[in-house]
């Protein structure tokens, strides 16, 4: 009988599409350019600003909102925390 090493456990690794969106600090990233998004539209909008700013302050509330949304989406499909037992 041969008796070799065990085989190790793996380890199933997430998808890189959720390497961008599983720290919190994505969710607070998110937050900050949706409200930097939203203010610097609408201060646009009140001072008179050209197409080219109020699209492109646009462009960060939108990236911003879907850091926010990357974020809870990937958290919620999480496994629950677990504490190891000893």
């Amino acid at each position: 009988m041969q008796q070799g090493n065990p085989q190790p456990r793996r380890r199933r690794q997430a998808p890189i599409t959720y390497a961008p969106f599983a720290n919190h600090r994505a969710l607070l990233l998110g937050i900050l350019g949706t409200v930097a998004g939203v203010v610097g539209t609408v201060d646009g909008f009140s001072t008179g600003a050209g197409v080219l700013e109020i699209l492109g302050f646009i462009g960060i509330g939108i990236l911003g909102l879907a850091l926010a949304v990357g974020y809870i989406v990937v958290v919620s499909k999480r496994p629950p925390y677990r504490a190891r037992r000893r």
